[in-house]
């Protein structure tokens, strides 16, 4: 009887570890607990997250949501939103930034509207050069914060002190700095230096000093 018993519970050891690897692969792990991302993908509404190198990487597939989105854009990978999401998106607020320090806001009472006076513009590649993979402060005249996290892959992440966020693809121009930010439309900003100060000309005709951090 005691034998029977044991290799009954032999049995069941044996069938519960050929069991738990079953379980485990059932599906990926929560996109959060990802470490090494190494890159991110949008396939349809999918999508394929790459954590680990070499022969240590996985591939694995997430139905795309605003976590997903986030994960990847926080880790320097943009991936956009599928079209059918695109298309019902609504637009960004109008208290959020739509462009690269240029916000929807009315201007500030008091702000200056004009460039120093002998700030110079800046060429396309100089301009890119002191900006890629840079991160600026902005303060408004009304207390508000922004930064602007310029990624070396031409993607913008602007995080505002109230609380908003907002990101999107960037790219320099001669003496213009342009951006597409989600949910606003794209647009094109004039950026003169003085010493080593950038400025630039917001959409509403402010002009912002980027600090760098």
């Amino acid at each position: 009887m005691k034998t029977a018993l044991k290799s009954t519970a032999i049995a069941a050891s044996v069938l519960m570890a050929m069991c738990a690897p079953v379980a485990a692969q059932s599906g990926p792990p929560p996109a959060a607990s990802l470490e090494d991302v190494t890159a991110c993908s949008l396939e349809g509404d999918s999508v394929f997250i790459v954590s680990g190198r070499d022969a240590a990487a996985r591939r694995y597939k997430y139905a795309w949501d605003a976590a997903v989105d986030a994960l990847c854009n926080g880790k320097g990978f943009a991936i956009g939103a599928p079209a059918r999401v695109a298309a019902v998106q609504p637009p960004a607020r109008a208290a959020a930034p739509t462009t690269a320090g240029a916000a929807a806001a009315p201007g500030v009472a008091g702000a200056p509207t004009e460039f120093p006076g002998d700030a110079q513009s800046i060429s396309a590649a100089d301009l890119a050069r002191k900006v890629s993979g840079k991160v600026f402060s902005v303060d408004l005249q009304n207390g508000i914060r922004w930064r602007l996290d310029y990624k070396s892959n031409g993607y913008l992440f602007v995080n505002v002190s109230n609380g908003m966020a907002t990101s999107g693809p960037w790219r320099a121009e001669d003496g213009r700095l342009c951006t597409h930010m989600r949910g606003g439309s794209a647009s094109c900003n004039e950026v003169r230096e003085q010493g080593q100060r950038l400025y630039l000309k917001r959409d509403n005709g402010d002009v912002i000093a980027l600090n760098p951090q």
